[in-house]
């Protein structure tokens, strides 16, 4: 086939009858470099109101958490591209979500293995949850230095049955959140801000000292409280992906919805809009049945 008959394919969209479909150009940001195929038409695609694309794909990143913090995004994220490694240097990317660009990063210690979730606590501070620990960073210092390090930076040990898989922040208290496959050990722990205050027993903070918990579904992924005080969560795999509308009291499930499988982290922006992002298509999971590698909003009232 000749290079003119590629183009003319490509351009008209007939290779998509041979598997092959030609790049939109819709999403905002830097598209990766190393995809060949057109992002995927996914569950609720309908109510996708922007995609950006997720910044560091190129260079391997998985992102995982996510947070809206006064106009910006933020994103925190593993490096691996190994299906077999869960675990890498951590970051976490600001992003303008009017442009796509990200802004600036910072990398995280070196005992940050996953970074799977991200919350906004105000006061210029961020809480990136790591599997066994919690961070507080003070954003501006840390993305100025590049890194998350010193006065910018504290941490606490978690314990017994407390991970942090994921968090999301009410506007007083964490919750920091447990991904597994069983329904018994998936579950939201209610934990004070406070907790970054003072010394922390050697063994770690474990569940005695949480103010509360409540069942999430499993899989569990991402969480955010809507202006309402309603709970979602997020579930997913690489052969599913859903949200939940939740009793914030009970963990009870008032809806579910279908969406792209590897959906993770869930935040709010300030018109009641919601933010999330999917691993779908990083190069660690290049070979799932969809590629959806944005960060993207949802516009809740047209689900379906």
């Amino acid at each position: 086939m000749s290079r003119r008959k590629l183009a003319s394919l490509l351009l008209t969209g007939t290779l998509s009858l041979w598997g092959f479909r030609a790049y939109s150009d819709e999403a905002l940001g830097t598209k990766p470099g190393y995809l060949i195929f057109a992002p995927s038409r996914v569950p609720n695609q309908e109510a996708v109101t922007r995609r950006i694309w997720a910044p560091g794909l190129d260079e391997g990143f998985v992102p995982q958490g996510l947070a809206v913090a006064e106009g910006d995004l933020f994103l925190s994220a593993y490096k691996s591209a190994d299906t077999k490694v869960g675990t890498g240097p951590c970051r976490v990317y600001r992003i303008d979500p009017e442009t796509g660009e990200y802004t600036g990063f910072f990398d995280m210690p070196p005992d940050c293995g996953h970074a799977g979730g991200l919350a906004w606590v105000g006061e210029g501070r961020l809480v990136v949850a790591d599997t066994r620990r919690l961070y507080l960073v003070d954003a501006e210092k840390a993305l100025a230095a590049g890194k998350a390090e010193g006065p910018a930076l504290r941490s606490v040990t978690l314990a017994g049955e407390l991970k942090g898989s994921f968090i999301a922040f009410d506007g007083a208290d964490l919750w920091t959140g447990v991904h597994d496959k069983g329904a018994a050990a998936s579950r939201l722990y209610r934990l004070p801000l406070s907790i970054f205050d003072g010394p922390v027993p050697g063994g770690g903070l474990a569940e005695e000292r949480a103010l509360g918990s409540i069942p999430v579904p499993v899989m569990a992924q991402g969480a955010a409280f809507d202006s309402r005080g309603n709970l979602w969560t997020s579930s997913s795999s690489s052969r599913f992906g859903s949200l939940y509308r939740l009793d914030p009291r009970t963990g009870e499930p008032l809806a579910q919805y279908t969406t792209v499988i590897g959906i993770e982290g869930l935040s709010f922006d300030a018109a009641g809009l919601l933010w999330s992002v999917s691993e779908a298509g990083t190069r660690r999971w290049l070979r799932w049945s969809m590629t959806y590698p944005f960060i993207f909003q949802l516009d809740l009232n047209k689900l379906r």
